[in-house]
């Protein structure tokens, strides 16, 4: 790939007519486009999409003949970073451009480099798209990227994450970078400290318009409604009191009420238990390995929570940001390749993690702003699609929480889809509160700072959905015609269990094939690791050396490989074949993690991405030599 300064108004890219493309993508570019080129102001502008609508895809489609010259991309934490980083890392078979068919070579491709201490000046001259988290702008940093160049450097500048800005460290670049053409991108449409995002909104596309459009997924609310709620304080088992109680007497505050019923055993139990049958109903009849998402008080609440679920035989991770880092992208590997049924996260996954599978959100933690909770419930918003789907509930998320965490306002707030203006007033009254509570919650998980919780009577659940859709008036009818059907089953079969009837009656929606191959598993397991491990320990490298007409004793290769591959690039002792062999084992590894834990699946999932891997780096060798 050679570079081009001008590569951003040279580039022919698919965009206003590609089918690959969101609705929510095309619009934000061509109203970037309209706001720079046709009335060309120098406004900074303002992008506001929900969670799933595809922001780094609107990231990478901005620029293209808008840009005259280089864009940096400022993210504000690692998460998101890594995320953006992987989304359009040219060197990766599913790099946005090509999947959406933007591109369709990957000569067509933009220099992308991820700035850390590594890049050199050559590197970083020759990129068109740098990408870097907020704290490499530090100044104080000797390596700052302000350090190394000049204020015309950029022509333009993405915010990933909008409502980040403007700390003290995003206006320092800001105002040095001070002609770039800004874009702000975001799915909450107010900042951390609750002022407005200065610049003009030119694309603000609304939670129920995505969901009309099947452009994320439809949301439906359970909340638990115990009979009777007791509580005992300060460890005097001598008297009980309802919740009514403590708040007509004073005795204590709303805090104090939401904290208890979170940490509570009892409590956490029931949204377990909920959770849990929303997961076995999601995944009944159908294929899709659906997962559950939870949020805990504290590390000390979620290690408890992670051990209530794996006691119910599920396979639970705990993830939080006092982890070593490789134990959190092992825990991730897992997530991603269905290993787990169950992520219990503390202050780890909020924004920046996507996951498709994820369609439970259990809450186990109060919380008293719109923000944080808007961003929990935006995990389980990215949308399956087709073949993968085959019931309308595939595509509804399932929001699970007790009515006395004290949720139902922010849940109100949530539906309403308010304003810019009046969000930021509320938040603005709300963000106080917040951080005490949070505060408050860092205890350990059944200590004497909150009651004793004992639930009497049966438990009941309210549903309601966030809007309706097509997607939910079809599961309705779904569930009617499936009611129907399960009567008339009962009553020839009255011995056998309504949910053996279920899932019967669902299975032969859906006809499965049989693959008699599958009846000596393990025989095929190992036929199919022999062969995968020829594959890409010999007909593969033999393959492209003989394509490229290279000897297997040069080194090639070599200049193909990605920058962060340097290890495998300066190690002389490695020829081609190594090369292409020891490559496609990092990516494997990196994508599925260790290959002595994979199952059938993970080899058939492995096999499809190697097929993409290799075409790819077929390219990237082309371009290369």
């Amino acid at each position: 790939m050679t570079f081009d300064i001008n590569y951003f108004m040279n580039a022919n890219p698919s965009i206003v007519e590609n089918d690959e493309l969101r609705e929510p993508q095309v619009l934000a570019y061509v109203d970037a486009f309209n706001h720079f080129k046709t009335e060309g102001s120098s406004r900074d502008a303002i992008i506001i999409l929900p969670t799933g609508a595809g922001k780094t895809g609107v990231m990478a489609l901005v620029p293209y003949g808008i840009c005259k010259g280089r864009v940096l991309i400022i993210t504000p934490q690692l998460v998101i970073k890594d995320h953006v980083v992987e989304s359009l890392d040219p060197s990766e078979p599913g790099n946005f451009w090509l999947k959406r068919n933007v591109f369709t070579e990957f000569k067509e491709l933009p220099i992308v480099n991820e700035y850390d201490n590594d890049i050199n000046q050559d590197e970083l001259v020759n990129s068109n798209i740098v990408i870097l988290n907020i704290h490499k702008l530090t100044t104080r940093f000797r390596n700052s990227l302000l350090n190394r160049v000049d204020a015309d450097f950029f022509d333009m500048i993405i915010i990933d994450e909008a409502h980040h800005s403007p700390a003290e460290t995003w206006q320092n670049a800001l105002n040095y970078f001070s002609k770039s053409k800004v874009i702000k991108v975001t799915g909450t449409p107010f900042r951390t400290d609750r002022k407005p995002i200065e610049g003009k909104i030119i694309t603000d596309y609304g939670l129920g318009r995505a969901m009309q459009q099947n452009i994320v997924k439809s949301l439906e609310n359970f909340k638990l409604l115990p009979e009777k709620v007791y509580l005992t304080i300060d460890n005097d088992f001598s008297i009980q009191y309802t919740i009514e109680q403590l708040r007509d007497l004073g005795i204590k505050d709303e805090n104090y009420i939401a904290r208890s019923v979170a940490l509570s055993k009892e409590c956490n139990e029931q949204i377990i238990n909920e959770s849990i049958s929303a997961l076995n109903a999601k995944r009944l009849g159908s294929e899709i390995p659906h997962k559950i998402i939870a949020v805990a008080c504290s590390i000390d609440h979620g290690e408890v929570l992670e051990k209530m679920y794996e006691e119910k035989g599920l396979r639970a991770r705990l993830i939080h940001s006092d982890l070593d880092k490789d134990v959190r992208r092992r825990i991730l590997v897992d997530v991603e390749n269905n290993r787990c049924d169950v992520i219990v996260h503390v202050a780890m996954l909020g924004e920046g993690y996507d996951h498709i599978y994820l369609s439970v959100a259990a809450i186990f933690r109060p919380f008293k702003s719109l923000a944080p909770y808007s961003q929990f419930i935006g995990r389980i918003l990215r949308f399956i699609d087709s073949p993968d789907a085959v019931k309308p509930s595939d595509n509804i998320g399932t929001v699970i929480a007790h009515r006395d965490l004290g949720l139902e306002p922010l849940w109100k707030e949530y539906q309403r889809e308010l304003k810019i203006s009046e969000v930021i007033r509320k938040v603005k009254e709300q963000e106080k509160a917040e951080k005490n509570l949070t505060k408050q919650l860092d205890v350990k998980t059944y200590d004497k700072s909150v009651a004793e919780v004992e639930l009497l009577g049966e438990l009941d659940t309210e549903s309601e959905y966030y809007l309706t859709t097509a997607l939910t008036e079809e599961n309705e009818k779904f569930e009617a015609e499936l009611r129907n059907k399960i009567d008339s089953f009962k009553n020839l079969l009255p011995n056998t269990a309504e949910e053996e009837i279920r899932k019967f009656i669902i299975s032969q929606e859906k006809p499965k094939e049989e693959n008699p191959l599958l009846k000596s598993p393990k025989k095929y397991r190992m036929f199919i690791r022999k062969e995968f491990h020829e594959n890409v320990y010999a007909n593969i490298p033999a393959r492209l050396i003989s394509e490229f007409g290279v000897e297997k004793e040069g080194r090639e290769f070599a200049k193909a490989l990605p920058a962060k591959y340097f290890y495998l690039k300066n190690d002389l002792k490695l020829d081609n074949a190594a090369l292409v062999t020891r490559y496609l084992n990092e990516k494997l590894k990196e994508e599925f993690g260790s290959r002595d834990v994979w199952a059938l699946d993970d080899y058939f999932r492995a096999q499809e991405y190697l097929g993409d891997l290799v075409k790819h780096l077929a390219e990237m060798i082309q371009s290369s030599l």
